[in-house]
């Protein structure tokens, strides 16, 4: 059970570094991490602010 708890731990570290831009991961490694529809609004933000440049 130990070991469960440490998984989601790191899951849930990993998942808040996604969110506040501290590391970049693909589109499809993020999907696993995060969850598809916080995946597309998070990287659909990203794409529309580099058109806007």
């Amino acid at each position: 059970m130990n070991e469960k708890a440490d998984e989601i731990k790191k899951k849930y570290a990993y998942r808040q570094m996604i969110l506040k831009g501290q590391i970049k991961l693909n589109r499809k490694s993020a999907v696993k991490l995060i969850g598809p529809d916080t995946a597309y609004h998070l990287y659909s933000q990203k794409e529309s602010a580099k058109k806007k440049q």
